[in-house]
């Protein structure tokens, strides 16, 4: 029997990986252009002119194309248990959302606390703001995708600070909108929901300030931590139950977060201390962003696989549990090598590319992958 391979899930956003894709369609002008145009806007030819796209096409691809000839949907199972439903376009509306994230991400102007869909941001960034401190407070929004519906995209964008028309901000709203709602898999949908949360992480950043404590957000995780002796009852306290003691949120965090529209999971609420395991965004944080050990010792077991049984064998079994653990029908089969090198750059990048583990890991992937 080979040894466990699983593979294990780092929030790494997905989008990424059509990087060199999006590069065909990139808009002329610049970002400062780009900018102008789009708060410029009056009318649904406009956008499609921004787009580069004649309007009638426009409107074909976002009113008359079927549903399913749109997109494809499909589930992915959630660490905690149950399904995460996954649309992500399929046809000709990608590369118009893919267009317009490009604007988007020009009039988007990015909060200090937000971490998630962010350039030069990611998961280490996030972590390395908690690291160290004396308590740290994990939140999670619930449905964060799925709470954003039609009527409220096309509210981002004829609210401040955009002040569209209406009839210009239905046609944005339609391009990023399934189903009523944003559909977690399309390219505009992270920018989207950056965009919505901008007044909200504002608030939550003075609140924290008031607190004498830190504030980021990753996507819909949320985290507070400090170093004070004592957690701020603003944002968290305990209570005495029959069940033992039960963590409440504060009335004004929980009045910011409903006020913008969104909902906390209740089952995601973790008050961290100092001198237990502390984590933020899948990242150990006691000291500084770390992996967890069982994500060191899967490559290990990857690498020591492949060293003994060979490269097919080790795939084959990869396969098997990949594949049952994780459905990812969508995407094809996995390739053994390519995820294993994915897993070890990762740790590069959490870890630093100078750190010995890397180095030795990386190496003897090199090694390995000179022998095929």
């Amino acid at each position: 029997m080979l040894p466990s391979v699983i593979e294990n899930k780092v929030k790494v956003h997905p989008l990424d990986r059509q990087a060199q894709a999006k590069e065909r369609f990139v808009l002329p002008g610049s970002q400062t252009e780009l900018r102008q145009k789009f708060l410029a806007l009056q009318t649904p030819d406009d956008v499609a002119r921004l787009l580069n796209l004649d309007y009638r096409r426009l409107a074909h691809h976002i009113y008359h194309v079927p549903t399913e000839q749109k997109y494809k949907t499909f589930t992915l199972p959630k660490k905690t248990g149950g399904e995460r439903t996954i649309s992500t376009p399929i046809s000709a509306l990608k590369i118009i959302q893919w267009k317009l994230n490009q604007v988007l991400t020009t009039v988007y102007e990015v909060k200090p606390s937000a971490h998630g869909f962010v350039p030069g941001k990611n998961i280490v960034t996030n972590a390395k703001a908690h690291a160290g401190k004396r308590f740290v407070l994990n939140l999670d929004l619930a449905d964060f995708f799925g709470t954003v519906n039609f009527g409220r995209v096309r509210g981002l964008f004829m609210n401040v600070p955009y002040n569209l028309p209406a009839s210009v901000a239905t046609v944005l709203a339609q391009i990023c909108c399934h189903e009523n709602k944003l559909p977690q898999g399309a390219p505009t949908s992270p920018i989207i929901t950056n965009m919505l949360c901008a007044k909200m992480d504002s608030q939550l950043q003075r609140l924290a300030k008031e607190c004498r404590a830190t504030y980021t957000r990753y996507a819909d995780d949320i985290t507070f931590s400090t170093t004070l002796k004592e957690f701020p009852e603003a944002l968290a306290y305990a209570i005495e139950t029959e069940d033992g003691d039960k963590l409440l949120l504060g009335d004004r965090l929980l009045g910011i977060i409903a006020d913008n529209g969104f909902n906390i999971n209740e089952k995601k609420i973790r008050l961290q201390v100092r001198g237990n395991h502390q984590e933020v965004t899948g990242l150990t944080t006691n000291e500084f962003p770390n992996v967890k050990r069982t994500y060191v010792r899967q490559i290990r077991a990857m690498l020591h696989a492949w060293a003994k049984f060979g490269l097919a064998a080790a795939e084959r079994e990869y396969r098997q549990k990949y594949n049952t653990k994780a459905r990812l029908a969508v995407k094809g089969e996995v390739n053994f090598k390519q995820v294993l090198k994915g897993k070890i750059e990762f740790l590069g990048m959490v870890k630093g590319k100078n750190d010995s583990l890397y180095v030795k890991l990386s190496k003897e992937f090199k090694n390995l992958s000179s022998l095929v």
